[in-house]
């Protein structure tokens, strides 16, 4: 019996996780992130960025569903929805579940993911790339969002972590966060990858929850578990006008024909719960990030 071959997700600074690996898919560089696609045999094909691990094909449903449908029920009718990142396809396929919507909006930086993402994780997209109604733009988010003069009713910002010199940082600022604003409709909601929960590394969450509210009237956090992730991570939503916590939005998925796999109407219930030590970061950690000082690490 030969020795098993093992991926280690060598990105985090402390800790470095391994999937035993039954084989490499791709392996490659773009211009802004290395690039490994791994077929692992607890959790299927896997996605990694710069080492840390992105997407893994047996439990991304929880990931995706948590990411879009939240924004999505709490908009009364959302018609037009703008994606910034998500290069996998799978945030434009459950976007696309909601048949009222007309049109889709996907703006991401990096052309040889996407290509990669395509065809190479084409179970994630399930066709979505095909969608009639997604209009595909390669560049910057921010930069499309400060040139555009459309109105979207929901927002989806779909980015890995930002590192200190990725250009990244400044889709985590105040100043962004006031650009999505403005490109939201009355009723307008923005959803953002909220970074993980754990409570030896809470300042980025912390500090991109307290930024948020700088810019919105109503934000809200929420938590969810991944097993391939190994640890909690959390998205944050945010409305113009539209208290999530007052919204009965497992009525609103009850009314939909959506086939969800992880999002139910008595798990929506509860789902802007909270751990005391994240409520307690939020008071300690109330520096915003902004443009001017934009790494979000410093405490």
């Amino acid at each position: 019996m030969t020795d098993p071959i093992w991926f280690a997700e060598d990105g985090a600074t402390n800790v470095v996780v391994h999937y035993r690996c039954l084989r490499s898919v791709y392996s490659g560089r773009s211009r802004y992130a290395k690039i490994d696609i791994v077929d692992t045999a607890e959790y299927g094909r896997m996605l990694f960025l710069d080492g840390i691990a992105q997407s893994a094909d047996q439990d991304e449903f929880i990931y995706h569903e948590s990411l879009v449908h939240p924004a999505m029920l709490i908009h009364p009718n959302p018609r037009s929805v703008c994606i910034v990142g998500g290069a996998e396809g799978a945030t434009i396929r459950e976007v696309a579940k909601y048949q009222d919507v007309n049109r889709i909006v996907m703006v991401d930086v990096d052309e040889e993911l996407v290509n990669v993402c395509r065809q190479h994780l084409s179970s994630w997209s399930k066709g979505a790339y095909e969608d009639p109604r997604l209009e595909l733009h390669i560049g910057d988010g921010r930069k499309f969002l400060e040139q555009t003069k459309e109105i979207f009713d929901v927002i989806i910002v779909d980015l890995n972590d930002p590192t200190e010199d990725s250009p990244a940082v400044f889709l985590f600022t105040r100043e962004f966060y006031q650009l999505v604003n403005r490109c939201l409709s009355r009723d307008g909601v923005g959803c953002f990858q909220g970074t993980d929960l754990q409570a030896t590394r809470l300042t980025l969450h912390a500090r991109m929850y307290n930024t948020i509210s700088s810019a919105f009237k109503f934000v809200v956090s929420y938590p969810y578990m991944m097993p391939s992730f190994h640890a909690m991570h959390s998205f944050i939503l945010a409305s113009k006008e539209l208290d999530p916590r007052t919204l009965d939005l497992g009525e609103r998925l009850q009314n939909r024909d959506l086939k969800l796999q992880y999002l139910s109407p008595s798990f929506l219930q509860a789902l802007f719960r909270i751990p005391g030590y994240v409520e307690e970061a939020y008071k300690k950690h109330q520096e915003l990030i902004t443009d001017a000082q934009p790494t979000p690490y410093e405490t």
